[in-house]
């Protein structure tokens, strides 16, 4: 043994090159195996000796036999043997956790460097310090693609060859609702459960583990621990490193939450639970004829419950005419609606039909029917009324089956009471009122209206599809949108044509965070001011971080504390707030004790 690591020893001596992984660990290892325990052995021996030399000249105890002698002598040896196995054991102890370490920074430096830079040492403990800087600089670069895989909108699961949990983004915590700490080293069938929903997406794991092969599906049913059923449109890789393809290390899955798409519905897109009230409600009262007025902010989507409205009808297969009361001069609104004869003002060249006409047997929307003059709104209601009308100029009568969907962003309450709004025609259309939620009253919509227009603007433009990071995304969420879904799909558009790169970055984004605000005119007033002066004098991160701060504030002290609906007004689910509430460092109580002063 002596004579192997004094051999070890000249072959080193001769190549200072070591790589790591072979020499550093053989060479550490024969030294600690051999060195320590011979370190004992001679140690005890020069004790025992030693002490045995001082004994026979300071004691001078009588000449001991030679069988005597020989018996202490055999004993010292023993003992110092003896100390050289502890030696051993305690290099043995030594070696385990040091190699362990050794091997782990290897592992690392191989994932994230196909070809690891010689190590250059002439002892071990030169050795580890240079393995280890480059486990560093690896660990770094693990972790900036950590922070990479958590800004991604789709869930990312890495498995193993066994099929546990390795590793997952922020995203798909959510998705499967459970950390990564109880999530880790689960198998995936322990995590999904054994649910029929499920059933398929474990298949398809096991079949790729199995046969090594990439698998794509969409409309994969899913269902999580808190009973929610969503489709998902899934990838599942075999992982492999590309210096060797044939050795498995596991899977990876990749899958994305398809956005709600009704077959009846496709272009009213979201999953919040204000959304699915309004559609609720439209499928109950599209197929009964009834006048609907639509009530909304501009720009929440009115004109599409309306086609909705008229798709869902037994009059689907008949016209739906389209008319916005503002964009119309007054004097010309009327002939628009009803039609003219020849003659009937300068420029009547000739007969025209009107937009009742044109919609007879289907459905007419007037939209922003606020806006209109109480002398057409008398006519309107003869409509509603009597179901006829008498075009402009002209004296003949003439029925007219049509269904009236009408839409308006005013309080007409309020303008019927200040008289700019006939009492009368806002009964006949108030039948059944549809109101349109803005979309600061459904946040939880923003991820999939985004998604979808930025699909929309790449195939306009033929580019490929970027995606939101997810400070980007905190930062859409952030913002009011006063201008609702049209200014959320106007700012992505500008943003996709604008930014470089496939990934939309906040700074990217035309909204500024003195320009969020929420329902309230109070806290809108209030909120804009104070994060524009601190706009003045922070960053924008800084202060996208304590608007979102104020924003959570002002959402625990209207729910007096109870954070689930807080996180309903926020449109956050309740573990996002929770960890925004940690972040921020909110006092709860003290919110929930101050709403009650």
């Amino acid at each position: 043994m002596v004579f192997y690591a004094l051999k070890i020893r000249r072959a080193v001596n001769k190549n200072k090159k070591i790589i790591p992984g072979h020499s550093p660990r053989e060479r550490l290892s024969l030294r600690l195996i051999i060195v320590i325990p011979v370190v004992f052995i001679l140690v005890s021996l020069s004790v025992g000796l030693f002490a045995m030399g001082l004994t026979q000249h300071f004691l001078h105890p009588p000449t001991p036999s030679i069988k005597a002698l020989l018996i202490l002598r055999l004993w010292i040896v023993g003992s110092s043997l003896i100390a050289g196995f502890l030696g051993a054991l305690m290099a043995y102890s030594i070696i385990r956790p040091v190699r362990k370490a050794i091997l782990d920074a290897q592992k690392m430096i191989e994932f994230v460097e196909t070809q690891p830079h010689p190590v250059e040492a002439a002892n071990e403990v030169r050795a580890l310090s240079t393995l280890f800087d480059q486990a560093y600089l690896s660990f770094i670069e693990l972790v900036q693609a950590r922070e990479m895989l958590d800004n991604i909108h789709e869930g990312i699961v890495a498995l193993d060859t066994e099929g546990k949990i390795a590793g997952m983004n922020l995203r798909a915590q959510e998705t499967l609702e459970i950390s990564l700490a109880a999530a880790r080293q689960k198998s995936i069938s322990d995590l999904w459960g054994s649910t029929l929903a499920n059933s398929v997406l474990l298949r398809i794991t096991e079949s790729v583990l199995r046969e090594q092969e990439e698998r794509v599906h969409n409309r994969v049913p899913f269902c999580s621990p808190s009973g929610k059923e969503v489709f998902l449109s899934v990838k599942v890789s075999p992982l492999k490193l590309k210096r060797q393809p044939r050795e498995l290390l596991g899977a990876i899955i990749t899958f994305a939450e398809q956005t709600v798409r009704s077959v009846d519905l496709p272009e009213i897109i979201g999953k919040s639970d204000e959304l699915a009230q309004v559609l609720d409600l439209v499928a109950k009262v599209a197929n009964t004829g009834a006048t609907v007025l639509l009530t909304g902010e501009s720009g929440t989507g009115k004109e599409l419950i309306a086609e909705a409205l008229h798709h869902l009808s037994q009059r689907k297969d008949k016209p739906l005419i389209k008319l916005n009361c503002t964009a119309i001069p007054e004097g010309l609104l009327e002939s628009e609606l009803f039609g003219h004869e020849k003659g009937a003002f300068t420029g009547a060249i000739r007969k025209k039909p009107g937009k009742f006409e044109l919609a007879n047997g289907g459905t007419i929307f007037l939209d922003e029917i606020g806006d209109m003059s109480p002398s057409t709104q008398a006519k309107v209601l003869r409509v509603l009324q009597e179901k006829e009308f008498t075009p402009v100029g002209g004296e003949q009568v003439r029925k007219v089956d049509v269904r009236i969907i009408a839409a308006t962003n005013k309080n007409l309450p309020v303008e019927v009471e200040q008289g700019r709004f006939r009492e009368d025609l806002f009964y006949r259309i108030n039948v059944i009122t549809i109101s349109i939620p803005s979309l600061r009253e459904r946040k939880s919509d923003i991820p999939f209206l985004a998604d979808h227009f930025l699909e929309r603007v790449a195939k306009k433009n033929n580019a490929h599809k970027k995606s939101l990071s997810r400070s980007a995304q905190d930062c859409l969420l952030a913002h009011s949108w006063p201008g609702n879904i049209r200014e959320l799909e106007n700012a992505l558009e500008r943003a996709f044509l604008l930014s470089d790169g496939s990934i939309i970055q906040p700074e990217d984004l035309p909204i500024t965070p003195n320009t969020s605000r929420t329902s309230p005119d109070s806290l809108r007033q209030t909120t804009s001011t104070t994060a524009g002066e601190r706009a003045e004098r922070a960053s924008l991160n800084d202060t996208l971080e304590a608007f979102e701060k104020e924003l959570i504030m002002q959402a625990l002290k209207k729910s007096d504390g109870i954070q689930a609906e807080a996180a309903k007004k926020l449109g956050l689910n309740r573990k996002n707030l929770w960890h925004k509430i940690k972040k921020h460092n909110i006092d709860v109580n003290y919110l929930k004790n101050d709403s009650k002063i």
